[in-house]
Protein backbone atom coordinates (compact mmCIF):
# COMPACT_ATOMS: atom_id res chain seq x y z
CA UNK A 1 0.00 0.00 0.00
CA UNK A 2 1.45 3.42 -0.84
CA UNK A 3 -0.74 5.49 1.47
CA UNK A 4 -1.64 4.92 5.06
CA UNK A 5 -5.40 4.92 4.77
CA UNK A 6 -7.18 2.83 2.14
CA UNK A 7 -10.55 3.95 3.50
CA UNK A 8 -10.44 7.56 2.25
CA UNK A 9 -12.06 6.70 -1.12
CA UNK A 10 -14.36 4.04 -2.47
CA UNK A 11 -12.36 0.98 -3.43
CA UNK A 12 -12.29 -1.23 -6.50
CA UNK A 13 -11.16 -4.85 -6.78
CA UNK A 14 -9.22 -5.90 -9.87
CA UNK A 15 -8.52 -9.61 -10.17
CA UNK A 16 -5.28 -10.47 -11.93
CA UNK A 17 -3.76 -7.00 -11.74
CA UNK A 18 0.00 -7.54 -11.81
CA UNK A 19 0.63 -7.50 -15.57
CA UNK A 20 -0.84 -6.78 -19.00
CA UNK A 21 -4.37 -5.43 -19.09
CA UNK A 22 -4.68 -5.98 -15.35
CA UNK A 23 -1.75 -3.72 -14.59
CA UNK A 24 -3.11 -1.05 -16.93
CA UNK A 25 -6.44 -1.30 -15.12
CA UNK A 26 -4.83 -0.71 -11.74
CA UNK A 27 -2.83 2.26 -12.99
CA UNK A 28 -5.86 3.86 -14.64
CA UNK A 29 -8.41 3.23 -11.90
CA UNK A 30 -6.07 4.50 -9.18
CA UNK A 31 -6.48 7.95 -10.71
CA UNK A 32 -9.99 8.01 -9.23
CA UNK A 33 -10.41 5.19 -6.74
CA UNK A 34 -8.52 3.12 -4.22
CA UNK A 35 -7.59 -0.21 -5.80
CA UNK A 36 -6.93 -3.67 -4.45
CA UNK A 37 -5.60 -6.10 -7.04
CA UNK A 38 -5.00 -9.82 -6.82
CA UNK A 39 -2.08 -11.84 -8.07
CA UNK A 40 -1.25 -15.53 -7.82
CA UNK A 41 2.33 -14.85 -6.73
CA UNK A 42 5.23 -12.68 -7.78
CA UNK A 43 5.98 -10.11 -5.11
CA UNK A 44 8.32 -8.27 -7.46
CA UNK A 45 5.57 -7.77 -10.07
CA UNK A 46 3.11 -6.55 -7.44
CA UNK A 47 5.69 -4.20 -5.95
CA UNK A 48 6.39 -2.74 -9.40
CA UNK A 49 2.69 -1.96 -9.93
CA UNK A 50 2.39 -0.34 -6.51
CA UNK A 51 5.54 1.71 -7.10
CA UNK A 52 4.22 2.94 -10.46
CA UNK A 53 0.99 4.07 -8.78
CA UNK A 54 2.76 5.81 -5.89
CA UNK A 55 2.01 9.32 -7.17
CA UNK A 56 -1.65 8.72 -8.02
CA UNK A 57 -4.60 9.90 -5.90
CA UNK A 58 -5.82 6.41 -5.02
CA UNK A 59 -4.26 3.99 -2.58
CA UNK A 60 -3.13 0.73 -4.19
CA UNK A 61 -2.43 -2.60 -2.55
CA UNK A 62 -2.09 -6.20 -3.67
CA UNK A 63 -3.21 -9.47 -2.18
CA UNK A 64 -2.08 -12.95 -3.10
CA UNK A 65 -5.10 -15.00 -4.12
CA UNK A 66 -5.63 -17.58 -6.85
CA UNK A 67 -9.23 -16.96 -7.89
CA UNK A 68 -9.56 -20.47 -9.26
CA UNK A 69 -9.05 -21.80 -5.72
CA UNK A 70 -12.39 -21.58 -3.94
CA UNK A 71 -10.84 -21.99 -0.50
CA UNK A 72 -8.35 -19.20 -1.14
CA UNK A 73 -11.15 -16.81 -2.11
CA UNK A 74 -13.17 -17.96 0.92
CA UNK A 75 -10.25 -16.83 3.06
CA UNK A 76 -9.28 -13.54 1.37
CA UNK A 77 -12.68 -12.08 0.43
CA UNK A 78 -14.09 -11.92 3.99
CA UNK A 79 -10.87 -10.32 5.18
CA UNK A 80 -11.16 -7.57 2.57
CA UNK A 81 -14.82 -6.96 3.42
CA UNK A 82 -14.10 -6.81 7.15
CA UNK A 83 -11.30 -4.30 6.65
CA UNK A 84 -12.59 -2.18 3.77
CA UNK A 85 -16.33 -2.75 3.55
CA UNK A 86 -18.15 -3.44 0.30
CA UNK A 87 -16.26 -2.58 -2.89
CA UNK A 88 -17.66 0.12 -5.13
CA UNK A 89 -16.73 -1.95 -8.18
CA UNK A 90 -15.30 -5.31 -9.15
CA UNK A 91 -13.34 -5.94 -12.35
CA UNK A 92 -13.18 -9.65 -13.08
CA UNK A 93 -10.03 -9.61 -15.18
CA UNK A 94 -8.03 -12.69 -14.15
CA UNK A 95 -7.74 -15.16 -17.01
CA UNK A 96 -5.57 -17.70 -18.80
CA UNK A 97 -5.66 -19.21 -22.29
CA UNK A 98 -3.71 -22.52 -22.37
CA UNK A 99 -4.33 -22.83 -26.11
CA UNK A 100 -4.73 -26.27 -27.67
CA UNK A 101 -6.75 -27.88 -30.41
CA UNK A 102 -9.92 -29.28 -28.86
CA UNK A 103 -9.03 -32.90 -29.62
CA UNK A 104 -5.66 -32.43 -27.92
CA UNK A 105 -6.93 -30.60 -24.83
CA UNK A 106 -6.41 -32.45 -21.58
CA UNK A 107 -9.07 -32.49 -18.89
CA UNK A 108 -6.69 -30.82 -16.48
CA UNK A 109 -5.92 -27.90 -18.78
CA UNK A 110 -9.60 -27.50 -19.70
CA UNK A 111 -10.55 -27.29 -16.02
CA UNK A 112 -7.74 -24.81 -15.33
CA UNK A 113 -9.14 -22.41 -17.92
CA UNK A 114 -12.74 -22.75 -16.78
CA UNK A 115 -11.82 -22.50 -13.09
CA UNK A 116 -9.71 -19.38 -13.59
CA UNK A 117 -11.79 -17.52 -16.16
CA UNK A 118 -15.31 -18.44 -15.08
CA UNK A 119 -15.59 -20.21 -11.73
CA UNK A 120 -13.39 -17.62 -10.06
CA UNK A 121 -16.06 -15.01 -10.79
CA UNK A 122 -18.61 -17.10 -8.92
CA UNK A 123 -16.28 -17.64 -5.97
CA UNK A 124 -15.65 -13.90 -5.55
CA UNK A 125 -19.26 -12.86 -6.19
CA UNK A 126 -20.64 -15.13 -3.50
CA UNK A 127 -18.83 -12.97 -0.95
CA UNK A 128 -18.78 -9.54 -2.55
CA UNK A 129 -22.24 -9.25 -4.08
CA UNK A 130 -24.27 -9.47 -0.85
CA UNK A 131 -22.17 -6.63 0.61
CA UNK A 132 -22.59 -4.55 -2.56
CA UNK A 133 -26.34 -5.19 -2.54
CA UNK A 134 -26.58 -4.00 1.06
CA UNK A 135 -24.56 -0.95 0.07
CA UNK A 136 -27.15 -0.13 -2.59
CA UNK A 137 -24.78 0.76 -5.41
CA UNK A 138 -21.89 -0.61 -7.41
CA UNK A 139 -20.61 -1.76 -10.75
CA UNK A 140 -19.08 -4.91 -12.14
CA UNK A 141 -17.15 -5.47 -15.35
CA UNK A 142 -16.54 -8.95 -16.72
CA UNK A 143 -13.45 -8.93 -18.93
CA UNK A 144 -14.58 -11.25 -21.70
CA UNK A 145 -13.03 -11.37 -25.19
CA UNK A 146 -13.99 -11.21 -28.86
CA UNK A 147 -13.08 -14.92 -28.88
CA UNK A 148 -16.32 -15.42 -26.96
CA UNK A 149 -18.35 -14.21 -29.96
CA UNK A 150 -15.99 -14.78 -32.90
CA UNK A 151 -14.10 -17.95 -32.04
CA UNK A 152 -10.43 -18.69 -32.59
CA UNK A 153 -8.58 -21.85 -33.53
CA UNK A 154 -7.00 -23.50 -30.51
CA UNK A 155 -9.11 -21.58 -28.02
CA UNK A 156 -12.16 -23.75 -27.42
CA UNK A 157 -11.72 -23.70 -23.63
CA UNK A 158 -10.89 -20.00 -23.58
CA UNK A 159 -13.72 -19.17 -25.98
CA UNK A 160 -16.19 -21.25 -23.97
CA UNK A 161 -15.23 -19.45 -20.76
CA UNK A 162 -15.46 -16.01 -22.35
CA UNK A 163 -18.83 -16.74 -23.99
CA UNK A 164 -20.11 -18.01 -20.64
CA UNK A 165 -19.07 -14.73 -19.03
CA UNK A 166 -21.39 -12.90 -21.40
CA UNK A 167 -24.34 -15.09 -20.42
CA UNK A 168 -23.45 -14.76 -16.75
CA UNK A 169 -23.21 -10.99 -17.02
CA UNK A 170 -26.55 -10.56 -18.77
CA UNK A 171 -28.42 -12.73 -16.28
CA UNK A 172 -26.66 -11.26 -13.26
CA UNK A 173 -27.43 -7.72 -14.41
CA UNK A 174 -31.15 -8.54 -14.19
CA UNK A 175 -30.80 -9.99 -10.70
CA UNK A 176 -28.93 -7.09 -9.11
CA UNK A 177 -30.26 -4.03 -10.96
CA UNK A 178 -32.86 -3.29 -8.27
CA UNK A 179 -30.01 -3.00 -5.78
CA UNK A 180 -28.34 -0.27 -7.82
CA UNK A 181 -25.62 -2.55 -9.16
CA UNK A 182 -24.67 -2.52 -12.83
CA UNK A 183 -23.01 -5.44 -14.66
CA UNK A 184 -21.45 -5.10 -18.11
CA UNK A 185 -19.10 -7.17 -20.26
CA UNK A 186 -16.08 -5.74 -22.06
CA UNK A 187 -14.74 -7.69 -25.04
CA UNK A 188 -11.21 -6.64 -26.05
CA UNK A 189 -9.80 -7.75 -29.37
CA UNK A 190 -6.10 -8.17 -30.11
CA UNK A 191 -4.23 -6.08 -27.55
CA UNK A 192 -0.51 -5.27 -27.51
CA UNK A 193 1.19 -7.54 -24.99
CA UNK A 194 4.30 -9.58 -24.35
CA UNK A 195 2.74 -12.30 -26.48
CA UNK A 196 2.16 -10.07 -29.51
CA UNK A 197 5.67 -8.61 -29.17
CA UNK A 198 7.03 -12.12 -29.69
CA UNK A 199 5.18 -12.58 -33.01
CA UNK A 200 7.49 -12.45 -36.08
CA UNK A 201 7.20 -9.09 -37.93
CA UNK A 202 5.61 -10.54 -41.09
CA UNK A 203 3.05 -12.50 -39.09
CA UNK A 204 2.27 -9.39 -37.05
CA UNK A 205 1.83 -7.36 -40.22
CA UNK A 206 -0.65 -9.93 -41.54
CA UNK A 207 -2.48 -9.85 -38.22
CA UNK A 208 -2.86 -6.07 -38.39
CA UNK A 209 -4.37 -6.35 -41.88
CA UNK A 210 -7.23 -8.37 -40.41
CA UNK A 211 -8.18 -5.39 -38.24
CA UNK A 212 -10.05 -2.58 -40.06
CA UNK A 213 -8.25 0.09 -38.00
CA UNK A 214 -4.94 -1.57 -39.00
CA UNK A 215 -3.46 -1.62 -35.53
CA UNK A 216 -3.53 -3.56 -32.30
CA UNK A 217 -5.30 -2.17 -29.26
CA UNK A 218 -3.50 -0.85 -26.22
CA UNK A 219 -4.00 -2.04 -22.66
CA UNK A 220 -4.45 1.59 -21.65
CA UNK A 221 -7.44 1.83 -24.02
CA UNK A 222 -9.05 -1.18 -22.34
CA UNK A 223 -8.38 0.41 -18.96
CA UNK A 224 -9.95 3.74 -19.88
CA UNK A 225 -13.03 1.99 -21.26
CA UNK A 226 -13.32 0.04 -18.02
CA UNK A 227 -13.12 3.28 -16.04
CA UNK A 228 -16.06 4.53 -18.11
CA UNK A 229 -18.04 1.36 -17.41
CA UNK A 230 -17.77 1.75 -13.65
CA UNK A 231 -17.98 5.54 -13.62
CA UNK A 232 -20.84 8.03 -13.43
CA UNK A 233 -21.04 8.52 -17.20
CA UNK A 234 -22.43 4.99 -17.66
CA UNK A 235 -24.89 4.96 -14.76
CA UNK A 236 -27.77 4.06 -17.12
CA UNK A 237 -25.89 1.20 -18.75
CA UNK A 238 -26.19 -2.40 -17.57
CA UNK A 239 -26.38 -5.89 -19.06
CA UNK A 240 -24.47 -4.75 -22.13
CA UNK A 241 -21.63 -6.10 -24.26
CA UNK A 242 -19.05 -3.52 -25.30
CA UNK A 243 -16.64 -4.67 -28.02
CA UNK A 244 -13.24 -2.98 -28.25
CA UNK A 245 -11.49 -4.59 -31.22
CA UNK A 246 -10.69 -2.05 -33.92
CA UNK A 247 -13.52 -3.43 -36.07
CA UNK A 248 -12.28 -7.03 -36.09
CA UNK A 249 -15.75 -8.51 -35.51
CA UNK A 250 -17.72 -6.12 -37.72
Amino acid sequence: MHKSNLMTKRWVLVTGGSRGIGRALVEELAKQWNVVFTCRNGKAASAAVIETCAGLPGCVESCVCDGSDEQAVNLVAPQLLARLGAPFAVIHNAGITLDDLHIQQTGERWRQVIDTNLNGIFYWNRHLLPAMMAQGEGAMVLMSSVTGIKGNTGQTAYGASKAAMIGLGKSLSLEVARFGIRVNCLLPGIIESEMTQAIPPEALKALRKQIPLRRLGKASEVARTTAFLIGDDSRYMTGQILVLDGGLTV
